[in-house]
């Protein structure tokens, strides 16, 4: 018998070192040739790999049954190419699973993730449903987002997802339809705890005093956003309120035309629209064409403001955003693909889908697979978010079974979750933090204690950008007004880069706009050097512009140049080929004078820095959401108070001119050297072995002449080297056995050696050539 081990996040297996000689033939080369080679596999492979070798026993599995969670997720049947969210959603989804069950399952038990696709048919989302209900092995549920689709499902099953008490956290729009299921949980804030009181705040902050609504007839979405603004702002405040039908998915224009004649004649001054982000620019065109172009506030995603045939429209449009806003990438997400050793991983195309319509009439387009994929792509970014989410769910299960009792039963593992999430994750007192985003959840409606941000296409800019203010909801369920902070970092210079202090200088302008107010005096540099002496950062701030008129610079922008020292975090494990990130961070420095960042876009951003060592390769704008955790040590009341932060990222990549002419260059001789020495007669065994020990000796010597670098993981550097001794000890090691008596009479296994001598160093060599390069690429 022998135990199978996987090494590392590989395929392969080796089923013994019998099995696995025998399979190369029956040859005495080939034999000889083959045990070598695995040797010198299972020798690299600890060096290079990223994970231990792990055992896998069968008897380990011989436990008890394991639990599921299902996913709910709809992939769209007319994309040209099949959803690349339902791709994100299988391999995301099955790292989520893969992690929980390395770090102890959901109370000891192994997790199997399920995928449900309902492919937007309401009937399948019933059946999916109704299935995964009756596994006695369902522990929790993620997912469903179609409000439409949801309302079907939780009516035909409502009564056995509430007697079962299964956990699930959801991803449906319109929170009242779970108030009725004490187990379901949503990913989307409430209408009446966060949307409602946000849009009810900003059109008090607005001072509109009459709306509109113009909505979709049967659509549970539409249907309950226009109910809630007549139930927040009062009927007296909505002039006119319209739900349209659809035929074949599509507006009558008969009926926006006749529905543009009562916004017209009743002129409110905002219309809430929620018909879909397809069909706006209908509903727009016949504005303009009417000539009434009120300010409208639209649903759907941010980026559809800006869509074909919607940014001509000559007055503001307002928007909730859920998922990030314009210009800003998540610093997590970034974070995620910057340090991930193949980010092509994180590249989700879906397949040619033959059946969509628009390969028909000519829509769609063939996509050039000649072109590198870009994973930071809008609709690769959107379905590594909705991935994400779903991941934090099943993770957040997990974490919530973490301290059941070790004897619990399904039925109870699940009440055991259900109370975990409402009472431990209950917002205001602690939150689950995720790879997307920080999760907590209201009490009374279940829903995630996340504050939707405003997004606007102001009038004549074609560009979306956050509102000049948004709110927050206060523990005291309050809502805050927070100013939105609009700036800029223009990096000059930066210098002084240390790896082992982990810091570095920078020199930069900041400009903000001061219509709001602001002001440096309310930013903290959080990342900035923090002098051990004198306990203050190392920050000279010199103002250039203090925002007033001036003929020089811009009217209402402060502009000031900043020097400092700024902490970094360095990932070395491809150092010196190694890209690293450089970031200003700046957040509130007060809590009551809280703000959220807004920069400009990417094309308008100055990408000139000049960097002593380092070639600048991009630059970007990241946020996070923070919080504070306090617990009264008095009364052992916790919570937690929420705060955005920004990041100014640099991407640089290190100069390798230096490293390759002291290091890669000698090295290269060195092993040339060693190399020439296996053709000398071996009758000069003594001068062969003294070539090859003294070059073994120079490359160590090399290694300990270069400058300590402190890292905590094996660089690339470090791999290099150790590749080098590798080899040298190789040919040494043939050397030897060349010459040895008991191998020496052997004549097929003399030529044997000799092959190997001249043949595998070479292609030992080509092969971490070949991997250098790709990582200096990379």
């Amino acid at each position: 018998m022998f135990r199978s081990y996987k090494i590392g996040v590989g395929d392969v297996t080796f089923a013994g070192l019998g099995l696995y000689v025998r399979a190369l033939g029956q040859r005495p080369l080939q034999r000889l040739a083959g045990i070598i080679a695995l040797l010198l596999v299972l020798c690299v492979g600890p060096s290079t790999a990223p994970a231990a070798v792990q055992a896998i026993d069968d008897a380990d599995a011989a436990q008890r049954p394991p639990v599921a969670v299902p996913i709910f997720f709809s992939s769209n049947t007319d994309d040209c190419y099949s959803s690349g969210i339902v791709t994100a959603i299988k391999r995301i989804a099955t790292l989520a699973q893969n992690y929980i069950n390395r770090t102890g399952g959901i109370a000891g038990r192994k997790l199997i993730v399920s995928l449900y696709d309902d492919k937007g048919d309401t009937q399948r989302a019933t059946a999916n449903l109704a299935e995964a209900i009756s596994d006695p092995q369902t522990v929790g549920m993620v997912g469903m987002t179609n409000a439409t689709r949801a309302k079907a499902a939780l009516d035909a099953d409502g009564k056995a997802l509430s007697a079962s008490g299964i956990p699930f956290l959801s991803d449906i729009s319109v929170t009242s339809l779970i108030a009725n299921y004490p187990s379901v949980f949503t990913t989307r804030p409430s209408e009446d705890e966060e949307r409602m009181p946000i849009i009810t705040a900003f059109i008090k902050e607005m001072k509109y005093t009459k709306v509109a609504f113009v909505g979709l007839d049967g659509n549970v979405f539409s249907a309950n956003l226009g109910d809630s603004v007549k139930k927040f702002l009062g009927d007296d405040a909505v002039v006119s309120d319209r739900r349209l039908k659809l035929t074949d998915d599509k507006l009558n224009p008969a009926d926006i035309a006749a529905t543009v004649e009562e916004l017209k004649a009743k002129s409110p001054e905002l219309v809430f629209l929620s018909v879909g982000g397809k069909r706006l620019k209908d509903v727009f065109s016949q504005l303009k064409a009417a000539g009434y172009t009120p300010p409208l506030f639209v649903t759907g995603r941010a980026e559809m403001l800006t869509a074909k045939g919607n940014g001509s429209y000559p007055n503001d449009i307002y928007l909730m955003a859920f998922d990030g806003f314009p210009d800003v990438y998540s610093e997590r997400l970034r974070d995620l693909l910057l340090t991930s050793i193949h980010p092509e991983y994180w590249v989700f195309e879906g397949a040619k889908n033959d059946a969509a319509p628009g390969w028909k009439d000519g829509t769609c387009k063939v996509r050039d697979d000649d072109l590198p994929p870009n994973p930071l792509e809008d609709d690769n970014i959107r379905a590594l978010q909705t991935a994400m989410r779903y991941a934090d769910m099943i993770r957040l299960i997990a974490e919530a079974a973490r301290s059941a009792p070790a004897a619990a039963n399904v039925s109870d593992l699940r009440e055991f979750i259900v109370n975990e999430i409402g009472t431990t994750y209950a917002a205001g007192k602690d939150v689950f933090k995720g790879r997307f985003g920080n999760w907590s959840f209201r009490p009374a409606s279940r829903a995630a204690a996340r504050a939707p941000l405003i997004v606007m296409l102001p009038r004549g800019l074609g560009h979306a950008q956050l509102a000049p203010f948004q709110f927050l909801r206060l523990r005291t369920n309050t809502m805050k007004r927070i100013d939105t902070l609009y700036a800029d970092i223009d990096l000059i210079h930066a210098d002084q880069i240390d790896d082992n202090n982990q810091t570095f200088l920078a020199d930069f302008y900041i400009s903000m706009n001061d219509r709001n107010g602001a002001s440096i005096d309310q930013i903290e540099f959080s990342n900035a050097y923090l002098d051990p002496g004198s306990n203050n950062r190392e920050i000279t701030i010199q103002p250039i512009h203090d925002g007033g008129k001036s003929d020089a610079y811009p009217d209402h922008m402060k502009i000031y140049q900043v020097t400092g020292k700024f902490l970094y975090s360095p990932n070395l494990r491809n150092y010196p080929f190694d890209t690293q990130r450089f970031s200003i961070d700046i957040q509130p420095k007060h809590g009551n004078a809280a703000f959220i960042v807004q920069p400009p876009p990417t094309s308008l951003r100055d990408k000139s820095v000049t960097v002593d060592g380092w070639d600048p390769k991009d630059k970007y704008v990241g946020y996070d959401e923070d919080f504070v955790r306090t617990v009264d040590a008095q009364t052992l009341e916790p919570s937690v108070v929420p705060f955005y932060k920004a990041s100014f990222v640099w991407l640089m990549k290190r100069q390798t001119t230096d490293y390759v002419l002291r290091v890669v260059v000698p090295l290269g001789f060195i092993l040339f050297i060693a190399y020439l020495s296996i053709f000398i007669s071996t009758h000069h065994f003594e001068a062969i072995v003294t070539i090859q020990v003294t070059a073994l000796l120079s490359a160590v010597a090399l290694y300990l002449a270069l400058p300590k670098l402190d890292a905590n993981i094996e660089t690339l550097s470090d791999r290099l080297f150790l590749f080098t001794y590798l080899v040298l000890s190789v040919i040494i090691a043939i050397t030897i056995a060349r010459v040895n008596r008991r191998i020496e009479p052997i004549g097929w296994l003399k030529k044997g050696l000799a092959f190997l001598h001249i043949t595998l160093i070479p292609v030992m060599t080509a092969a971490m050539a070949y991997y250098v390069y790709q990582a200096s690429i990379a």
